[in-house]
C-alpha cells in the first residue's frame, strides 16, 4: 500500500470516526432534552395526575408480530380508561395508523376502549396519526387542544410532551404499564433512542403533519358543583352531560339520605355568577313581558316526595329566560322541605352549579 492510498484510507477512518462521534453526541443531546422537558410531568398513577379535557392515546399495532394481542396496545387502553372512569379526562382521542383499508389503529382503540366501559361519544377518532408528530400537533391545529393528557408508555410519552412543548401545548402524560423481556426492552430503547434523534431533525426542519383539514370541535362536559342549606338532600344535573349549545332543559335528581321523606315542588331559579362575585337571576325573556314590563312566571303548586334512601328525577325549562347564555357560571335552585307540614319557616333550597363556555 502506497503513502498516498494510506493517508486517503485514515482520512475516511477519521471521517467515519467523527461521523460517528456526531451521531453519538446528538442521540446523546435529542435524549437530554426530551428528559428534562418530560421532568415531574409523567405520573404513574390515574389518583395523583392532574385533570385535563382530553386525554391524548397514542396508537400502536393491537397485535405483536406473532398475531397475538400487543402488550402495549392494551396496557394503554386499560389506562386510558382508568383515566377517563377516575374522571381525569372528559374525552380520549384515538390517534393512529390508517394508512390502508386493512390497518386501522383508531378503530380498534376505539372498540377495546368501549370494551372498558368507556362510551362512545367520549371517544374521539384520529384517522391521520401516522407519527407521534402528527398525532400531537393535530390535537392542537385540528382539535384546539391547548392542554392534553398523553397515553402511552413512559418512554414514548417523553418524546410526545417534548413535541407538545414544542407546539404551545400544555401537556402531562400517564405511564401505561411496560411488560416485556430484558431483549425487548432494549430494543425498543433503542429504537426510541433513533425516534428522538428524527424528531428533532423534524422540529428544526419545520416539518408538518401528512394531513391536517378543518377544525373539529370537541364539546364541553357538564361540570357540576352541588350543595344545599340543610343536610339530606342534594341535586345533581343527569342531563344534558355534555353541553353543545344553549341548555333548552335540565333533567335533575334528587338524593334523600335522611330517614324522613322530602318534598320538593316546581319552583325553580336560574343564577349567573357575576363579575363582583354575587349571584344574580338571569333576565327575563322580554317577549313574555305584558303592557307595565313586568314577567308573571306561574308553577303549578304540587309537591313531589323524596323518599327515604331513594332518588327522584324531574325536568325544569328555563323557557322564561332569555335565551343567549354567555360563558359563566350559573347555578339552578330548587327549594324543598321536611316534615312536619305545614310550614311555616322557609323551605331550604338545594344548588348545583355548572359551567357555560
Amino acid at each position: 500500500m502506497t503513502a498516498k492510498s494510506r493517508i486517503i484510507l485514515r482520512g475516511i477512518a477519521l471521517s467515519l470516526c467523527a461521523f460517528l462521534f456526531l451521531i453519538i453526541a446528538f442521540t446523546v443531546y435529542a435524549n437530554i432534552r426530551v428528559e428534562d422537558a418530560a421532568d415531574g410531568l409523567i405520573y404513574e398513577d390515574a389518583d395523583s395526575i392532574p385533570h385535563n379535557k382530553v386525554g391524548l392515546l397514542l396508537g400502536t399495532n393491537p397485535l405483536n408480530r406473532w398475531g397475538r394481542p400487543n402488550s402495549y396496545f392494551t396496557n394503554r387502553i386499560k389506562t386510558a380508561a382508568e383515566l377517563y372512569h377516575a374522571g381525569k379526562v372528559e374525552f380520549i382521542i384515538a390517534s393512529g395508523d390508517n394508512h390502508t383499508r386493512g390497518y386501522d389503529e383508531p378503530t380498534a382503540m376505539r372498540d377495546s376502549l368501549m370494551a372498558h366501559g368507556v362510551p362512545e361519544d367520549r371517544i374521539i377518532l384520529d384517522f391521520a396519526g401516522f407519527r407521534t408528530l402528527d398525532s400531537v400537533v393535530r390535537a392542537k391545529e385540528i382539535f384546539g387542544c391547548d392542554s392534553l393528557t398523553i397515553i402511552s408508555q413512559a418512554d414514548h410519552s417523553a418524546r410526545a410532551l417534548y413535541l407538545a412543548e414544542a407546539n404551545g401545548i400544555a401537556a402531562v402524560a400517564i405511564s401505561a404499564p411496560l411488560r416485556a423481556g430484558r431483549w425487548v426492552r432494549t430494543r425498543l430503547a433503542l429504537r426510541e433512542w433513533l425516534a428522538r434523534d428524527k424528531m428533532m431533525l423534524d422540529i428544526w426542519l419545520g416539518k408538518q403533519p401528512h394531513f391536517l383539514g378543518e377544525k373539529i370541535r370537541i364539546p364541553n362536559v357538564l361540570i357540576q358543583k352541588s350543595y344545599s342549606t340543610a343536610e339530606g338532600m342534594t341535586m345533581r344535573i343527569i342531563e344534558p352531560v355534555v353541553v353543545k349549545s344553549r341548555i333548552d332543559s335540565l333533567t335533575v335528581e334528587f338524593s334523600n339520605t335522611l330517614r324522613n321523606e322530602g318534598l320538593t315542588g316546581e319552583w325553580f331559579r336560574i343564577e349567573r355568577l357575576s363579575a363582583d362575585g354575587l349571584w344574580k337571576e338571569l333576565p327575563y325573556d322580554r317577549k313574555y313581558e305584558n303592557a307595565d314590563g313586568e314577567v308573571a312566571v306561574i308553577f303549578i303548586a304540587v309537591g313531589w316526595i323524596v323518599r327515604p334512601g331513594m332518588t327522584f328525577q324531574m325536568t325544569v325549562k328555563p323557557w322564561f329566560y332569555e335565551c343567549d347564555w354567555s360563558p359563566g357560571t350559573y347555578r339552578l335552585a330548587k327549594t324543598f322541605s321536611y316534615p312536619p307540614y305545614p310550614r311555616t319557616a322557609p323551605s331550604d333550597t338545594a344548588f348545583v352549579e355548572f359551567q357555560i363556555r
